[in-house]
């Protein structure tokens, strides 16, 4: 069975640079290529390193993910080969990886020329360095052939996430395609009829039971948790557990971001039912008053 090499960049379809290194992966090895996107913001490391977590776990072991979103090429940044979950992942050492890394993850500079192009460019590292690495990666080299170890790879500070009793304090990562909000709000998993909460990116914090109600907005505005899109009511703005487990803010046929303007990274806090049924209680209280 041919090796799967799945493929993430920031170089879009206009230009000819994926299916270069397409053709150099080719030109080595019998691989079957997945594109995941190409169509990463340019430069837009965060976003890439969340698109791989969103991705990776739905790929069979032994896959390699060639990601290359990489605003430093030519830098001082490392082209590295990582290790991890039974995957090997093919990427600058610029934060791409900061989502996956985990404390048993093992790391290998891409620094031996025998698997690299002949004099690769400052310019096109996708094509000279990552691409070789992958179709040699595939062929069975180990990571240990192309060059020292790693003992730290770069990462950037995670998103905010914090559980404070009945609610989790987190914040807007990015609006996808659709205008949906993606937040930091999660990861969540069905058990049975309940919700259960994953620590996200929190290694080693055990799951636990939470059941989500309510987002409240920096301005003080608070949506309800719906199941489906079309639970939200017309011209309304609401959240609901999307299907990589994370919390996202929704409108029902149109763009949450151009309705709320939220910048990424704006402060959002998810209320437990228990909580948010009080909250109500407090409110028609002070209504009858």
């Amino acid at each position: 069975m041919p090796a799967l090499i799945a493929m993430l960049t920031d170089f879009g379809s206009r230009d000819p640079y994926v299916g270069i290194m397409k053709g150099v992966i080719l030109q080595r090895v019998d691989a079957s290529l997945v594109d995941l996107t190409h169509e990463i913001p340019p430069g837009d490391v965060r976003r890439g390193a969340f698109a791989l977590w969103q991705s990776y776990r739905f790929f069979p072991e032994g896959t390699i993910f060639l990601a290359v979103v990489d605003p430093g090429v030519g830098a001082s940044r490392l082209p590295v080969m990582v290790e991890s979950e039974g995957y090997r992942f093919i990427a600058p050492d610029n934060g791409l990886l900061t989502y996956v890394l985990r404390a048993e993850s093992r790391a290998w500079a891409l620094a031996n020329p025998a698997f690299q192009l002949h004099m690769p460019s400052a310019t096109f590292h996708g094509r000279d360095i990552f691409a070789p690495a992958a179709a040699y990666a595939a062929l069975g080299v180990p990571g240990r052939a192309f060059g020292p170890m790693v003992p730290a790879l770069q990462r950037f500070s995670l998103p905010r996430w914090a559980r404070e009793g009945e609610m989790l304090h987190g914040e807007v990562l990015h609006a996808d395609r659709f205008g949906n909000l993606i937040t930091s709000l999660g990861a969540f998993r069905r058990d049975g009829e309940q919700w259960l909460l994953f620590p996200w990116l929190h290694e080693g914090e055990e799951p636990q039971y939470f059941a989500p109600a309510a987002v409240r907005l920096p301005d003080g505005q608070v949506l309800p948790v719906v199941r489906t899109f079309d639970d939200v009511p017309p011209g309304a703005v609401a959240a609901l557990v999307g299907s990589s487990g994370m919390v996202e803010i929704v409108a029902r046929r149109r763009s949450a971001a151009e309705v709320l303007r939220l910048a990424d990274g704006a402060p959002v806090t998810l209320l437990s039912e228990t909580l948010a049924h009080a909250l109500e209680d407090e409110k028609h209280a002070e209504e009858n008053e």
